[in-house]
């Protein structure tokens, strides 16, 4: 590696930023100073002495003053010219409007080492250092950050660097000055990379959206609290504002820029009104899109749909008291309920793992939100929004109607059925299902009766179901089992939802559960 020269190293020095580097121009200043004016005054008094001519004390003492004391002016008015030529040049480069300040910079981070001090509380800076040489150009100079802010620095290769609240102040660097942000270069107008650590109050907010069907709907007058991402207190801290280092680059670096400008401004600064407003809105936004106006604007709340399933319960259990029986059909509502978002719903959305880490992203966190009041631009659309649900409503209360009455239908029908088919068809094979042996066994134990000739075929048959009725009930128990698993297989092969079928045929099952722990015969599991 080649070593650097002597030149290398007199540039490096003379050039340098540093207090070493002022150190140097200092010293050397004055000796080269020293050093033009000495051999200038030293040439011009030989050229007089020799040229005039001059002759006694007197006069020689006079040209010798005059040769030292003329180039002292002389130097100082090349060296203010050249200073003033170097200003006005950095007062068009920064645009300042004002060459004294420049001039006085100059001095300073040439030869100085920042006399000049200004003060950042609550996350802003005064009117009177906002015309300081630190803020319009930058170091050397010293800040004093209060407790509850926190700045970001440039230096002059652009590398940040944060500054927090402590009791010393922070020294600046040459060319080292606080990052500016936003379009406008008026004093008083100017916004700074300076956040306020507190916690943020913002209301007043308004989102402008179309739901998923189309419908333009607002939301009103939200609120929210936030602040800067704090990090997790030490137990040797006790510092009452914490963040987090990379939240100050973040807010600073990652800010939205909204095009067009909003035609109302939201009254907030920096760093908020390009990080955590555009995300709020962004987010209510996306889920006004994703949903239509009746999942939004549903007159149907939590409450009323818990009321309304513990007023069906109650009812299921009171038939079940009363008549010891499981519906076969499970009951339902006669107006299906809407998918509504809940308020609290959409407030929790904000404070679920996948918006929390957005809001990390950009470097603050939310506490608290209020989503506000939904609002339609058009009174009329409300009033159509309310008499289509109104019919829905109607339409679900009718359709709830039909299918009660199409269920009883369907019960009487199988009633009728059961009376016609099953029990009258039993019964009259049960009265001509006497047989030969039977006849036999009955005329051996009645001969008594056959000799008073008392005896008819009908008194048999009734004196054979009088001792033998166990025997006819069980057969009625089977014509029954046969009944109940023909319908059985009829509602299976119907074509409706698979969860019909089931509650349909439960009673059927329970039915001929009972049957076969009387008889001989036990159901077959299909």
């Amino acid at each position: 590696m080649k070593r650097p020269s002597w030149r290398d190293e007199l540039a490096a020095h003379a050039f340098s930023l540093t207090d070493e580097g002022v150190e140097f121009r200092n010293k050397w200043r004055g000796m080269i100073g020293m050093a033009i004016w000495l051999l200038l005054s030293g040439f011009s008094m030989i050229v007089m002495l020799l040229g005039s001519g001059a002759k006694g004390q007197t006069n020689i003492a006079i040209v010798i003053g005059m040769s030292f004391i003329k180039y002292a002016p002389l130097l100082m008015v090349v060296y203010n010219l050249a200073r003033i030529m170097a200003a006005r040049y950095l007062d068009d480069v920064y645009e300042l409007n004002d060459e004294d300040i420049a001039s006085d910079f100059l001095e300073e981070v040439a030869f100085g080492y920042g006399r000049h001090r200004i003060t950042i509380n609550e996350g802003k800076i005064s009117e009177a250092d906002e015309r300081s040489p630190l803020i319009l150009i930058g170091g050397p100079g010293s800040i004093q950050v209060n407790l509850d802010s926190v700045a970001l620095l440039e230096t002059v290769n652009g590398e940040p660097k944060v500054i927090y609240p402590r009791s010393d102040p922070w020294k600046l660097g040459r060319f080292e000055r606080i990052r500016e942000i936003g379009k406008f270069d008026e004093v008083g107008k100017r916004e700074y990379a300076i956040i306020n650590l507190r916690d943020q109050f913002v209301s007043g907010l308004t989102v402008k959206s179309r739901t998923k069907d189309g419908i333009p709907l607002e939301a009103h007058d939200i609120k929210v609290i936030f602040s800067i991402l704090r990090r997790e207190k030490d137990k040797a801290q006790d510092d009452a504002y914490l963040f987090d280092d990379q939240a100050v680059q973040s807010l600073v670096y990652n800010q939205t820029i909204i095009t067009p400008e909003p035609s109302t401004p939201s009254g907030i600064n920096f760093p908020w009104d390009t990080t955590v407003i555009p995300l709020i809105v962004s987010e209510l936004e996306d889920l006004i899109k994703s949903h239509n106006l009746g999942e939004i604007l549903a007159n149907i709340s939590q409450k009323e749909m818990e009321t309304a399933t513990t007023n069906d319960q109650a009812i299921e259990q009171m038939r079940l008291d009363m008549t010891r029986q499981q519906a076969a059909v499970e009951i339902k509502q006669n107006a299906p309920t809407p998918k509504f978002e809940a308020r609290s719903k959409i407030t929790s959305q904000f404070f679920e793992e996948s918006f929390t880490k957005k809001a990390a992203a950009i470097g603050v966190a939310i506490d608290w939100i209020d989503i506000g009041t939904w609002q339609l631009p058009s009174a009329l659309i409300l009033d159509k929004h309310k008499e289509a649900w109104k019919l829905s409503r109607e339409n679900a209360n009718k359709r709830g109607a039909m299918e009660r009455f199409r269920k009883k239908q369907e019960t009487d029908e199988i009633i009728k059925l059961i009376n016609s088919v099953v029990i009258k068809s039993f019964e009259k094979t049960t009265v001509n299902r006497i047989s030969d042996k039977d006849f036999k066994a009955w005329v051996k134990d009645n001969a008594d009766l056959l000799d008073s000739n008392v005896f008819s075929r009908q008194t048999m048959q009734q004196d054979v179901q009088k001792k033998d009725a166990r025997s006819i009930a069980l057969e009625m128990l089977g014509a029954f089992r046969r009944e109940l698993r023909a319908g059985k297989v009829i509602i299976e092969s119907e074509n409706k939802l698979q969860e019909e079928k089931i509650a349909e045929t439960a009673s059927i099952e329970k039915a001929l559960h009972n049957i076969a722990h009387i008889t001989t015969h036990w159901i077959k599991r299909s």
